[in-house]
């Protein structure tokens, strides 16, 4: 499956970072049974979808190995989730392709999906030791400790991004999961920001992601926006991840998001380097979902 993704990856933006770790950190979240699927040509994979989430609207991809394009793979696998999704009573489909991949934009619009966002990695190749951040007055930077943090780190980051485009409330077990029980979860890239008693602000940073340094999260509650609390908050990360040892630092964002976070990330000296684009289609309902056959093994 990593091959697949990574040699699509390549094909239209002539290289990937992508690895076998990163796929294996995006299962953290997933039911593979559920969730996953493949195309098989014989005893290779030529096909691979994903269903990130579940619901009235559900979010999937699919990817196709550029040496199996134009057998119809692509439409066997959008077909199949979208029908998939009706039967189990979603009312929409948001499927995410890469931005440059000029194929599957023709499939889906074919299909009948419409593009309603795109979203994109920013990344930074950092050549010196970052400057150190500037952080406004009465608030203070404290180490993450997960027994004391977690539950308040967790209702902060779901409150600040509460108003984000067709954002979904994840609850503190699956958020736990997919950051705390990660094995590339390390207390020491995350950053916890106080006015007082209480989160203002944070990050949550991953090393050896995408190849490079991550910026899985970066975020601030609104009564501390336009103080300059993101700008500091990208600088740590920056510093943080230097520390590390990393020298290419990534983070996906939402390019039209009202909160200015694309505009910011420019400023600091990042440049898209690979998008996606997300596409939309009302479903019909069906009236039950029928029993779901056995996965291929």
């Amino acid at each position: 499956m990593t091959e697949v993704v990574a040699a699509l990856e390549s094909s239209v933006y002539g290289q990937s970072a992508f690895s076998q770790a990163d796929l294996e950190n995006e299962w953290l979240e997933l039911d593979l049974e559920q969730d996953t699927r493949v195309v098989r040509d014989g005893d290779r994979i030529v096909g691979y979808a994903l269903v990130r989430e579940r619901g009235d609207v559900w979010l999937v991809e699919g990817y196709v190995h550029p040496d199996a394009c134009g057998r119809g793979i692509g439409k066997l696998i959008a077909t199949g989730l979208e029908d998939d999704a009706a039967q189990h009573g979603a009312r929409r489909v948001h499927n995410a392709i890469l931005e440059a991949d000029s194929a599957a934009r023709r499939l889906l619009e074919s299909l009948g999906y419409l593009a309603v966002r795109v979203f994109r990695e920013l990344r930074i190749e950092l050549e010196r030791p970052p400057p150190a951040p500037t952080w406004p007055d009465g608030l203070s930077v404290v180490p993450f400790d997960p027994e004391r943090d977690a539950l308040e780190f967790h209702a902060a980051h779901q409150e600040a991004f509460a108003d984000a485009w067709e954002h979904t409330p994840r609850d503190f077990e699956s958020w736990s999961k997919l950051n705390l029980q990660s094995k590339r979860f390390d207390p020491a890239l995350w950053c916890v920001v106080r006015a007082g008693n209480e989160i203002a602000a944070g990050t949550i940073c991953t090393a050896g992601s995408y190849g490079g340094g991550w910026v899985d999260v970066l975020f601030t509650r609104r009564p501390w926006r336009k103080q300059g609390v993101g700008a500091a908050l990208l600088a740590d990360s920056f510093g943080r991840l230097w520390e590390r040892g990393e020298r290419s630092v990534g983070l996906g964002v939402d390019s039209a998001s009202d909160t200015g976070a694309f505009r910011l990330y420019e400023r600091a000296g990042m440049a898209p380097a690979l998008g996606w684009t997300v596409y939309e289609k009302e479903l019909v309902r069906t009236r039950s979902a029928p029993q779901r056959p056995e996965p291929a093994p």
